[in-house]
């Protein structure tokens, strides 16, 4: 119903607003549409030795650009997108042959890069304002590799964080709002957002599925637990005016400086685990499957970011030093307060606690030899409130029976990621190689590297590789069985 009403504002605005030119005055400017897109075959293949040459993906999207400039001041803009993996038609082995879900990563989903209207919007300028109403994409953050205060848009996770985010990110229908008062380079933003979308997370057994879900997915199998809805779909939020998504932005451009102040009240893009009412399925013993369900809660992010440029640093010429800060308040983190089975309220003995956390990230960037971009990037996650049983959630992956406990890393209070990114151009901006590298304290790092080749006009091909190091016992390191190499080819038009 709310996306149903937006898509009314849009037309409304197509159709009956013209804040300033005349029909004649219309007819007399150029060509109203400007239609672009592309064709573009995105294959992966896993590289490591348990699997290797298993086909990740072979994703083949036609996409959609048009452009339909109403007046001076209205335009229409649209991504549409059609999407086709053919990967369950090529590897007939492997992980392919096991995974249950094939359904689900095919549909065109809305929450995910495979949704036919990837972007649909109206712009609308009218003096000191700024106006962008339907499906959108919002960027508050900079950071490369990882997200920090860029906390808007969920983000579709079947890759982890391999795409640009430009790419993996899941549009929203949205209002977006911004004034330009009358002082040099300040705006303020508002977002109004009624779509209510979490991340997607892939189902089990897909191969970059968090080891939580793999777990979960064991002890539906067996029996033992039975969740309200799909663990990669979770308990919905309504979405209605009162759910709706509220956020605020300041910022402004002084001269060697940029810097914004931001507010967000949202709804959070993982759920967490809850126990059902009634916990036991059968009142008499064994009492099984258990009863948990996945919900959603709803908390405060504040943060900021900057941009300072020097003249010189330690000796330096022409660096930019940049930084993000975003504090969560009344988030939730998952909570292992007793042993397996001592609660009968609560057999897992886990629960959601609230928390708060302060987490920012410094970047040093430079030009090397003119052509060669360098950014040095610094993350700290801070738990504000921080108990001994806190776990993280992406490396529950098993149960100690004889202790009677699940087996997972506690979180840390202090948690520390390091990242390296490199890029240059060779033969005019025609060859484009970048370079990734990120860092974690626990021991574990991912490595990216992507060579694009813009062959003419048109064609474009890339190829690129992902690696990962650690131990199932880290957040990256569960990954390490994944590597993989891709090729892009694209049309564009």
């Amino acid at each position: 119903m709310v996306k149903t009403f937006i898509f009314i504002q849009v037309m409304l605005c197509w159709f009956f607003v013209d804040p300033g030119l005349t029909p004649a005055q219309e007819w007399e400017e150029e060509s109203k549409w400007k239609i672009s897109g592309y064709f573009k075959n995105a294959s992966g293949w896993l590289i490591s030795e348990e699997n290797a040459y298993e086909m990740l993906k072979c994703e083949n999207i036609f996409q959609l650009e048009p452009t339909y400039k109403v007046s001076e001041h209205i335009k229409i803009f649209g991504v549409f997108r059609a999407y086709y993996d053919a990967v369950f038609d090529l590897e007939k082995s492997g992980w392919t042959d096991e995974f249950r879900f094939k359904d689900e990563i095919r549909k065109h989903n809305a929450n995910t890069i495979s949704d036919p209207v990837r972007e649909f919007y109206a712009d609308i300028r009218w003096d000191r304002f700024f106006i962008r109403l339907g499906k959108q994409q919002v960027a508050w953050g900079e950071a490369i590799g990882m997200k920090m205060l860029d906390v808007i848009n969920p983000q579709d996770l079947r890759e982890l964080n391999q795409l640009d985010f430009e790419d993996s990110n899941i549009p929203l229908w949205m209002a977006n709002l911004i004034y330009y008062p009358p002082i040099m380079g300040t705006s303020l933003q508002i977002l109004l957002i009624p779509d209510i979308e979490p991340h997607y997370i892939p189902p089990a057994g897909y191969p970059f599925t968090p080891q939580p879900i793999n777990l979960f997915q064991e002890f539906i199998d067996d029996g033992f637990l039975n969740l309200e809805k799909s663990p990669t779909v979770g308990k919905s939020v309504p979405q209605n005016i009162q759910n709706m998504e509220f956020g605020i932005k300041w910022y402004q451009n002084l001269p060697f400086l940029t810097y914004s102040l931001n507010y967000f009240y949202h709804w959070s893009d993982v759920p967490g685990l809850y126990t059902g009412s009634p916990v036991y399925s059968s009142p008499m013993p064994p009492g099984l499957p258990l009863n948990y369900e996945l919900r959603y809660h709803r908390f405060h992010t504040l943060g900021g970011t900057f941009t300072k440029i020097f003249d010189s640093f330690f000796g330096l010429e022409g660096v930019s030093l940049k930084g993000e800060i975003a504090a969560h308040l009344n988030d939730r983190v998952t909570y292992a307060y007793t042993s397996l089975l001592s609660d009968p309220s609560n057999p897992f003995g886990i629960k959601m606690a609230k928390t708060d956390s302060l987490n920012y990230y410094l970047a040093l960037d430079k030009f090397f030899f003119t052509d060669y971009y360098t950014m040095l990037q610094f993350f700290q996650f801070i738990s504000l409130d921080h108990k001994d049983g806190y776990l993280s959630f992406p490396t529950i992956r098993g149960v100690d029976w004889l202790n009677n406990k699940l087996i997972a890393s506690s979180l840390d209070k202090v948690d520390n990621i390091l990242s390296l990114y490199l890029s240059t151009d060779y033969f005019q901006e025609r060859l484009l190689p970048n370079f990734l590298c990120v860092y974690s304290d626990d021991g574990a790092f991912w490595v990216r590297g992507k060579c694009k080749l813009k062959y003419s006009d048109n064609w474009y091909f890339s190829l690129g590789m992902n690696l990962y190091f650690g131990d199932e016992s880290t957040a990256l390191g569960q990954y390490h069985n994944q590597d993989n190499l891709f090729l892009e080819v694209k049309y564009g038009f």
